[in-house]
Order: structure tokens, then sequence, then C-alpha cells
């Protein structure tokens, strides 16, 4: 009675094993794409404040009084940039996207600066080279922001 038993409770374990590990399985991919999703969240809150927070700056026609929220801007690209430089992630397309756009935000940052001494000095070709150092930024992050959106929108 006991061997018969035992038979029975192996048979069950056996048939049951891979109940088990799919549910596992699927606890761990669920658990993934929590995850997945949090963390493309953490990137689209950044990059909205950012976008939020600068939607006047690219107006080259300001005058030298209003150079400050230029610098503002600046400022701004490089808390984003070491905001999204701090955040943790565990998946490598997201820290290759989390690095690009970290260099993007640096590149808009240094290309604000740059603006601002040219227009201090009165430098328009300086002024012309750093307004397309940040069209070429806002270029490559465009693509950037939809190849996020598609890798985060993936299931």
């Amino acid at each position: 009675m006991l061997v018969c038993r035992q038979s029975q409770v192996k048979a069950l374990l056996k048939s049951n094993y891979w109940s088990i590990l799919v549910i596992l399985l699927s606890l761990v991919t669920v658990g993934c794409e929590e995850n997945k999703s949090v963390q493309c969240q953490e990137i689209f809150q950044i990059a909205q404040e950012v976008k939020d927070n600068n939607q006047d700056v690219g107006n080259v026609n300001q005058q030298l009084g209003e150079m400050k929220s230029w610098l503002e801007a600046a400022n701004e690209f490089n808390q984003a940039a070491d905001r999204l430089a701090l955040l943790e992630f565990n998946q490598s397309e997201l820290i290759k996207y989390q690095n690009q756009l970290v260099t993007i935000y640096r590149i808009y940052s240094q290309a604000t600066y740059d603006a601002v001494r040219a227009r201090e000095n009165k430098n328009l070709s300086a002024l012309k080279f750093s307004r397309q150092n940040a069209i070429k930024a806002g270029v490559i992050q465009q693509k950037l922001i939809r190849e996020i959106n598609t890798y985060c929108l993936k299931k």
C-alpha cells in the first residue's frame, strides 16, 4: 500500500511538474514585462519633462536679456542627463537607449551653452554652428524616441 501510494505521489508530481514550471516561467515573464514597463516609463517621464521645460528655447531671435532662459535650458538638459544616467536598468536594450539619450541631452546642453556664448560675443557663425548641432541632436533624438517607443510597446 505504501509503495503504491509513493508511486501515485511521484506520478502526480511528475504530471504537475510541467504545470508548475509553466506557472513559474509565466510569473517570471510577467515580472520582467512589468519591470520593463516601469523602466520605460522612467525614461518617458524624464523625456517629457525636458520637452515641457524647454519648448521655447529654439527661438534664436530672442534678445540678449532673454539668454537666461537658454542657460536654464542648458542646465535642465544637464540635469536630465544626470537623472537618466542614475537610472538602473536590467535590460541591455534599455541601457543602450539610456546611454544614447544621455549623450543627446549633453549635446543639447553644450549646443545651448555655445549659443549663449556666441550671442554674447555676437559671433553669428558660432551661433549657426551651435544651432546646427542642436538640430542634429534633435533629429537623432526623434529617431531614438521612436525606437524606444517601439521597444517599450513590444510585448
